[in-house]
């Protein structure tokens, strides 16, 4: 049970508690005192039972976390589908697969799928902290039983939510830094046990956050580097990118590659291009990743973040000299 579960218990507990306190205070037969004396003493011992039984699963964890297989691996991209399905057997919400497994370094593309008429969401706690909610109006929040009339407004910047209820997809790009096994829930429906697991397993060929992945280009000395700063998805004084003009010669370094060196998504985005030139985007970049990039137009390339309008940066690519 995950710690929004107990919470949950806890509560029906309390509120249980509150009502034989009040029945005893407005009766006062002694027979009836000590039988709700009685009650109180068993939904302590009940509500302590619970306490108990999410301090052993912690530690069970824990403890299987210290015992995953290390690998030896180059980081990848890993595209994950999580759908929500109603369980036949239990007739309750279930996350598709319920375990996600990935290696440390790499990538992961996460899909939420939500057919339903209800919300769902994809949260997973410290150190990874991201909330994906696949919810646009019209779906039911299970919870209140009020109809959601916006777009989920808690979702992690970088989430991108598509669709109409009964076909809505949520999207996010993230990168498995710390290794271990974390519990991710639908917090609309945690009560009856829509919880997950991903585990990442510990890996040998994984040097830092600041390692390309495998599917990222190598780079050379025809290449201009852009680095996007730590901190810049909260710094509108700053324009994000270092540098934030870099200028190229088409057939000499006319390649430019950024790289996500801050701990939050961010996007290359073509805001003009010259004419005749292609426009580019470089899709969410996850912590670590990289985009690139060749030029062969000779022009002004101004771009952007779709997340943090405030970060801009210029390409000046002159013609081969």
């Amino acid at each position: 049970m995950t710690t929004v579960g107990v919470t949950a218990v806890a509560f029906i507990l309390v509120l249980a508690v509150v009502s034989v306190v009040y029945v005893s205070s407005t009766q006062f037969n002694s027979d009836q005192l000590s039988s709700q004396s009685q009650q109180i003493v068993a939904l302590k011992q009940q509500l302590q039972q619970v306490i108990n039984a999410q301090k052993g699963l912690n530690a069970s964890i824990e403890g299987l976390s210290k015992t995953l297989p290390i690998v030896n691996q180059p980081p990848t991209i890993r595209t994950v589908r999580e759908t929500w399905y109603l369980s036949p057997s239990a007739h309750q919400d279930r996350f598709d697969p319920a375990f996600i497994v990935v290696n440390q370094g790499d990538t992961v593309r996460l899909t939420l799928i939500d057919n339903d008429t209800v919300a769902h969401d994809f949260v997973i706690g410290p150190p990874y902290s991201i909330t994906v909610n696949a919810t646009v109006p019209g779906l039911v929040n299970d919870q209140t039983g009020k109809t959601f009339t916006t777009n989920a407004t808690n979702n992690s910047p970088g989430v991108v939510v598509k669709g109409t209820p009964g076909s809505v997809s949520a999207t996010y790009t993230f990168r498995a830094i710390s290794s271990g096994i974390f519990e991710f829930v639908c917090t609309y429906h945690v009560a009856l046990g829509m919880i997950g697991y991903l585990v990442v397993l510990p890996n040998e060929a994984f040097n830092g956050a600041s390692q390309t992945t495998q599917a990222s280009v190598t780079t050379s000395p025809k290449s201009a580097q852009v680095s996007i700063l730590l901190g810049a998805g909260g710094n509108q004084a700053s324009k994000g990118y270092l540098p934030d003009t870099v200028t190229v010669v088409v057939g000499v370094n006319n390649t430019v590659v950024w790289t996500n060196n801050d701990q939050v998504a961010h996007t290359v985005s073509s805001t003009s291009v010259p004419r005749g030139a292609s426009s580019f985007d470089s899709g969410f970049l996850a912590q670590g990743a990289t985009f690139t990039y060749t030029f062969t137009t000779p022009g002004i390339y101004e771009y952007h973040c779709q997340i943090h309008p405030w970060m801009t940066g210029t390409v000046m690519v002159k013609g081969e000299a």
